[in-house]
């Protein structure tokens, strides 16, 4: 049940854009329906405001309905809000280039640990359930650990207390204790590793990004299917940290350039 300060109609069509999002080729008013459990008057209520606000648009000979380039604006305009200073996206796509593995770059921002950009490389992994914008259990993959290992105690905890950790595999370890020693851990050695953890068959590794001040900036990544992370060469760990040097010294941070 929706809390009673929200306003219902609205959430339902929000959760009409979600539902349609995951259909690009269009879809049914009637499938919408059934899918969301809206009832199908309320739909076509929905659909036909979202049609005249100029969010959906209708297909008529087809009868199908998609989103409309209205929604890629908003993104563009959150996406330029948002950018990544000029030098990550380079980072990211050199390390795609010289690793041939998707590649991530994710930001701490509003306590929050966001993927901000995706470069797939040519032997890539399929990781689909990670995109721009992504935020969640980042206490189970590379990025996230990479950041999490470089947060004061308190707010380790307080990122603890408000992301509660969900497992996702039979790989994922979310207990306490647990998690405190992966932070050290990863802490320690300078980099992060997901081994099955997120998603079952991929594994990541992860280094941090330091901005001006010492503090953490963010993450930088890799994604790799467990064959060949079994048989990684020590030597792209390495690469990777020192990628991140450059990135965290592009970004002020003097330590990395000694």
């Amino acid at each position: 049940m929706a809390p009673s300060w929200t306003i219902q109609s609205l959430s339902r069509g929000l959760q009409l854009l979600d539902l349609m999002a995951e259909q690009p080729e269009g879809t049914t008013v009637k499938w919408l329906s059934a899918v969301s459990g809206i009832p199908l008057s309320t739909c076509y209520h929905l659909i036909n405001t979202l049609v005249e606000a100029g969010y959906v648009q209708k297909d008529a000979h087809r009868q199908l309905y998609t989103l409309s380039y209205k929604v890629s604006y908003l993104h563009h305009q959150l996406h330029m809000g948002r950018a990544l200073p000029d030098d990550l996206p380079t980072v990211a796509h050199r390390v795609a280039r010289e690793t041939q593995e998707t590649t991530y770059v994710a930001k701490w921002e509003h306590q929050e640990i966001v993927i901000h950009h995706i470069v797939e490389g040519d032997q890539a992994v399929k990781v689909r359930s990670l995109y721009v914008g992504y935020r969640d259990h980042a206490f189970l993959h590379a990025l996230g650990k990479s950041v999490l290992a470089h947060l004061s105690p308190k707010d380790f905890r307080a990122y603890y207390v408000s992301h509660p950790p969900e497992p996702r595999t039979p790989y994922s370890r979310v207990e306490w204790d647990a998690l405190q020693r992966e932070r050290l851990r990863t802490r320690e050695r300078g980099y992060s590793l997901d081994e099955e953890e997120w998603a079952t068959g991929v594994c990541c590794v992860g280094v941090p990004i330091f901005d001006y001040t010492g503090g953490i900036w963010g993450s930088l990544a890799i994604s790799l299917p467990r064959s060949r992370f079994d048989r990684l060469n020590p030597a792209i760990i390495n690469y990777l940290q020192q990628e991140a040097r450059w990135a965290s010294s592009r970004l002020g941070w003097a330590q990395a350039a000694q």
